[in-house]
């Protein structure tokens, strides 16, 4: 279901994740280049998002954005601004990170964000639509009161955005470059996995 967006929020709607936050972690973390990350440490890099094979993209709810990962979080806004939290949603695939320093592919499992969002706000009592689009998705914590606003803010991340990312690295075969090697398996080059772990949790911004 897609939904006319009537604001734009970027990093201040919702609790977690928090952008913020994000943002001064990540800007504590070394970046190094793609092509120095280690097997079986921790690592921070930059890069651009590509797709991992083509068409490899979903569509965030709502807003109907292509996208390599959406998050999508539903929020109870009262008087003043005040919200809490009914719910939340999310959705990826796996996706490249490519820079001059060479290509990494990033698994989004439940990564912490800080990234562009875009709401709508609708008045709880006439809010139907955007409670379909919810039960799609998740289920949502019942409202505390009738003359709250529902709101959802979509977050995005989209092929050809700049994004720095943070995780735990592995390596696997580069199927880019193994059609030009000969050679055992063993020999062939490889290419870096970035995924979250308890000890290094996945970060984009």
């Amino acid at each position: 279901m897609v939904l006319g967006i009537t604001a734009g929020v970027i990093g201040l709607a919702g609790r977690l994740p928090d952008p913020r936050k994000v943002k001064r972690e990540l800007a504590q973390r070394r970046v190094q280049s793609i092509s120095s990350l280690v097997d079986g440490k921790a690592g921070a890099v930059r890069g651009t998002v590509a797709l991992a094979e083509p068409n490899a993209y979903v569509r965030a709810p709502i807003t109907g954005r292509s996208c390599v990962y959406w998050l999508v979080v539903f929020d109870e806004v009262g008087i003043g601004d005040d919200f809490h939290e009914l719910g939340r949603a999310e959705g990826g695939v796996p996706f490249l990170l490519r820079s001059d320093h060479g290509t990494a592919r990033v698994v989004p499992d439940r990564p912490r964000i800080a990234l562009p969002g875009e709401s709508v706000s609708l008045p709880i009592a006439s809010a139907s639509r955007l409670f379909v689009a919810a039960s799609e998705l998740t289920t949502l914590k019942p409202p505390n009161y009738a003359t709250s606003y529902l709101r959802a803010t979509v977050y995005t991340l989209e092929v050809d955005m700049f994004v720095t990312v943070s995780g735990w690295c592995t390596r696997e075969p580069d199927p880019e470059a193994a059609e030009n090697v000969a050679g055992y398996r063993e020999q062939l080059p490889s290419r870096p996995v970035i995924s979250g772990t308890r000890r290094a949790k996945l970060l984009i911004g």
